[in-house]
Parts: C-alpha cells; structure tokens; sequence
C-alpha cells in the first residue's frame, strides 16, 4: 500500500459548492491548496434555487457565468401557502437584482468541479478522511480510497464535510442542534410539463416544498419533526395522508407519478458549531452552520461562507492574527439576522395552535 506526503498551505476536506468557493477564493491569491472529496462523481444535492440578491457574490466568485448556461432556468419568484390558505406569490423582478435561477443541482456541481479543475487546485477525488492530527505546524492529514493511503500536512484544514462537521468534532468543536426537524424526499414524474416555480405550502404537521428539476420531473419535500415520523416501511402512506392536507401543492401531485423507491430521509434543522475555527482549522457551509430550508439560505450561505473563509485564510496565513476572529464575527452576525427572520417567518402561521410540529417549532424559536 503506498504512503505518498504532501505539504499544502490549505487542506479542504469536502468538494460540495463551500469547499469549492474556498479553494476559488484561494486560487486568487496563489495560496497552495488541495481538495479532498469522498465521491469520485458529483452527486444530485438538494437545493435548487439562487435567489437575485446572490448574484453579486457569484461575480466576486467569478462564477456568475455558470448560471447562464441554458441548463439553468431563469426563477422570478415563489409561490407560498403560509398563514392562510390562499396561495400568495413573491415576484423577485421588482427587486435591483432581477430574477434568480432554478439550478439543475446536479448539472451545476459539475460546473463547479470543472471550475477548480481548469485552476491551480489539486483535486483528490475519491478519498475518504481517514483521520486529523492536530500539530505544532498544522494538521497532519491521513486520507484513504480502496488501493492506498496518502498522508498530507497544512497549516490549516476547512472543514467542508457538511452537517456531520468530520475535520471540526475531531479536532474539538462542538455541533449544537437547534431543533429536530427532518425532511422526508421523494421525486414524482409528470403527465405534462408545469412552469419553473417553487411552491412552499404549511400544513398541520409540517410543509411542503415543491420544485422542478426537469421538463416533467419534481422534486418535493416535506418538513416535520423527528418524533412524528413512522418506520420507513409507513413513510409512503404518511407522505400521501400528508398530501392529502394540501390545499395546493395535490393539485400537481395527483397527476404526477410518485417515485416512493427514491425516497430519503435526512435531518434538516438549524445546527450551528459552538465555533467555526480552532488554532489551525475552519468550518464552512453546513459544517459551520445549519439552516432550516424555509430560509433560502442553502445554496447562497455555502458559497459566501467559503468566499469569507478563503480570505479569513489568506489573512491568518499573512500572519494577521485577527482574521479568524473576524470570519467569526461575521458568521454569529449571519447567524442572528437568519435568527430573527426564521422567527418572523414561522410566526406567521398559527392556523393549527394544538399541532405538535408548530407548538414545537415556535418554543424552539422563543427559546433560541
């Protein structure tokens, strides 16, 4: 088995859309880096929408290009059943931005892979983390895939393995869950094409989230607690009882063929490290922070925090002794307007005050 050693400024531990706009960000300014990334191939990720008011990110990302491939779909709003029953439409052409996209998610984390591919970025696709060692110069990496081990060395790891935060838990941090809110996700196939909107609907034990991925293909999602969920064998009878609630969204779904073979389950609250940087270390996207999918925040979030932390990096690395306290600051700050609008938004409903979903999501937000 070959043991190969490496030195880098920067070790990136995971190559979703985070870990990408570091290793951008890095690239900029000639700092040496390596992506590690578990999958050989992209992989569909949920999440599809850029809302306008990302735009000028994805231009500082130098990425702004990507979304006008014709894969994407111009997105000017959304349609929402929230507080009331009638179904309410936010237009985005009004805003300085313009419109947004609906991405095909699995096209665009191709787009991104080819972006890092075509710069000065190692790529080591189809290695697992195997273990982080902490030392008086950086970390000591060891990485693994079927036929070898390789060991690299950094002066700073990201941690970009998403929600579970692997780099950061080994090396001391700590991941706060807010709440336990899951997402249950299955695809559905249509007779007939329908327009390019997502549509959120509230129900009694939860909400829907609605959104095209192809000509006839949707993807839809439901949102609820952990403890209202049956064993998996019951998820298609709940999820279809569930439907059934719907004053909107059944009308899409009783024409559409529901694909129950497909379906995944995944945690989908708010979480949030007790702190997104240690002595040699730094977490972006869903390793640093969790946001509930009602938010919008997804996509854009992973993004800005791998820009930030790039230049938090660049800064530690010319010895600037404050910048990861400012990549800090700016992340709490983030974290306490997201706070406050997540608030304002399940507030909102209150149709169904003996609901066990919504008793629990607003003490939740009451006590965050």
């Amino acid at each position: 088995m070959e043991n190969a050693k490496k030195s880098y400024d920067v070790i990136i531990i995971g190559g979703g859309p985070a870990g990408i706009a570091t290793a951008i960000t890095l690239s900029s300014q000639g700092i040496s880096h390596c992506i590690v990334e578990a999958k050989v191939e992209p992989t569909r990720k949920l999440g599809e929408a850029i809302p306008p008011n990302a735009k000028p990110l994805l231009k500082k990302l130098g990425i702004q290009h990507l979304l006008e491939d014709k894969q994407h779909i111009a997105y000017y709003g959304n349609k929402s059943c929230w507080g009331n029953n009638q179904i309410e439409q936010k237009e985005f052409i009004k805003g300085i931005h313009g419109q947004g996209y609906l991405l095909d998610r699995l096209y665009f984390e191709k787009q991104l892979r080819n972006q890092v591919l075509h710069s000065c970025t190692q790529c080591l696709f189809g290695y697992k983390l195997k273990k982080v060692i902490s030392t008086d110069k950086g970390v000591t990496v060891i990485i693994e895939n079927d036929s070898e081990n390789k060991t690299l060395s950094a002066k700073y790891i990201v941690d970009a393995t998403g929600r579970k935060a692997t780099v950061s838990k080994q090396l001391g941090g700590i991941k706060q869950n807010l709440d336990n809110q899951f997402a249950i996700v299955i695809n559905a196939s249509l007779s007939v094409p329908i327009s390019h909107q997502i549509i959120v609907e509230a129900t009694k034990n939860g909400w829907w989230y609605m959104a095209p991925q192809e000509t006839k293909e949707l993807s839809l999602m439901f949102f609820t607690e952990q403890t209202m969920l049956r064993d998996k064998t019951q998820y298609a009878d709940f999820l279809l009882k569930e439907l059934e609630h719907t004053l909107h969204i059944s009308e899409y779904t009783t024409r559409a063929q529901l694909n129950f073979e497909g379906l995944k389950i995944m945690p989908a609250g708010t979480s949030k490290l007790d702190r997104p940087f240690g002595e040699n270390w730094i977490a972006v996207g869903d390793a640093a922070i969790t946001f509930d999918p009602i938010s919008s925040y997804g996509i854009t979030s992973a993004l800005a925090s791998g820009y930030y932390a790039g230049h938090a990096l660049i800064s530690a690395i010319d010895n600037k002794s404050d910048a990861m306290l400012a990549y800090n600051y700016l992340l709490d700050s983030a974290f306490q307007i997201y706070m406050e609008k997540l608030h304002t938004q399940y507030s909102l409903e209150s149709r169904w005050e003996n609901s066990k979903y919504w008793i629990t999501k607003h003490k939740v937000l009451v006590n965050s």
